[in-house]
């Protein structure tokens, strides 16, 4: 049921000195509807993905396709305070480890830096990028988090390297030992002649052949297979990593001593389709977001990372949105109404447990 209260001051009058001065306010409506506000938006063009830059929001825009994209930095009044016009086709944003904003294209990696709000690029090799910086998921204290993660491979490890002693740790091994038994049984269902040619091309990369044996079966292109999602955040100079293959939490200090593992269910609902194995953080609220979807709608139910518990829920107005991120207890992100002639806009909403 709605309620909506109406403060109507008709005359508010105040007494001052010598004479009496009236005032007349207009009505003030106040409702428990939810808000959602734009954050930008145009019928000039469309936004594909957005980053923030302090208090000030970096686009990625284009009006047919990305193959003519242009780089816009707004703030906070929806001002458009500079633009450049990328000279090949994007694909997204990528913040790194260190902090900067890139945009990735397909065939270079361009680094976004501000002088005076004005957006300059500086190109980097795209294959050396992917090698050397994507693999980093965070650093902090002179230490980079960095993994082996393969998406075609269900195990990996997260690394510690402490850049300035150049002493590299391993953290944890993540891996699923019954998605592991069944991609190593993938060698023993080809033939004969299949397992000799997995041998062979094994031997030549130097790499297992069950490995292989898996990618020729199609294994890990198949809906059969599901790459491991077990995210490592920096919260609070605490190292967490989200174990979903074990179903725990585990935070670690900034000498990677464990600290706590806490349980988790989250990732194993009664409908197993709404988890979207994903986690979101809001580094500014220091809170951790469970990404669920059901009919369309998105929900964010907020782990408390002293139990792992989910601790509430919080279901996005709009349906079928994208781009999800969080920020200071508000969530935005990409929405354009079904069946309309509206471009895509960023949006906002508060998020209420």
């Amino acid at each position: 049921m709605r309620y909506v209260i109406l403060f109507s001051l008709a005359f508010f009058s105040t007494l001052i000195l010598k004479g009496q001065i009236t005032y007349t306010l207009k009505e003030v409506p106040i409702s428990d509807q939810r808000v959602v506000d734009t954050v930008f938006g145009t019928w000039k063009y469309s936004v594909a993905d957005y980053e923030f830059i302090e208090d000030k929001m970096l686009i990625l825009t284009f009006k047919k396709s990305l193959e003519k994209p242009t780089i816009r930095l707004i703030d906070a009044t929806q001002k458009v305070l500079s633009s450049f016009e990328l000279p090949e086709e994007a694909q997204k944003f990528y913040k790194d480890y260190m902090g900067y904003i890139n945009v990735i294209c397909v065939n270079h990696v361009y680094r976004i830096m501000l002088d005076a709000d004005e957006i300059h690029l500086t190109s980097l090799p795209l294959d050396d990028y992917r090698k050397f910086v994507m693999p980093c998921v965070d650093s902090v204290h002179n230490s980079i988090y960095f993994s082996n993660y393969q998406a075609d491979y269900p195990e990996f490890t997260y690394y510690a390297y402490n850049s300035p002693e150049k002493i590299l740790t391993p953290i944890k091994k993540i891996g699923d030992p019954e998605v592991m038994h069944g991609y190593n049984m993938e060698y023993y269902f080809l033939k004969p002649k299949e397992r000799v040619q997995a041998r062979k091309l094994a031997n030549y990369y130097g790499v297992d052949f069950h490995r292989v044996a898996a990618n020729m079966s199609g294994l890990t292109s198949s809906m059969y297979y599901t790459p491991l999602y077990s995210p490592l955040f920096i919260m609070e100079d605490t190292v967490c990593v989200f174990d979903h293959s074990s179903n725990a939490i585990f935070k670690y200090d900034r000498y990677l001593n464990l600290l706590d593992s806490l349980p988790i269910d989250y990732n194993h609902p009664k409908s197993w389709r709404e988890w979207k194995n994903e986690v979101i953080i809001d580094k500014e609220a220091n809170s951790a977001y469970a990404l669920y979807q059901k009919n369309g709608f998105y929900y964010l139910k907020h782990i408390n990372m002293y139990t792992g518990k989910i601790v509430g829920s919080f279901k996005l107005t709009n349906q079928y949105v994208e781009k999800i991120k969080i920020k200071g207890d508000y969530v935005y992100y990409i929405y354009r109404p079904f069946e309309s002639l509206q471009e895509k806009f960023v949006y906002k909403e508060l998020i209420t447990n």
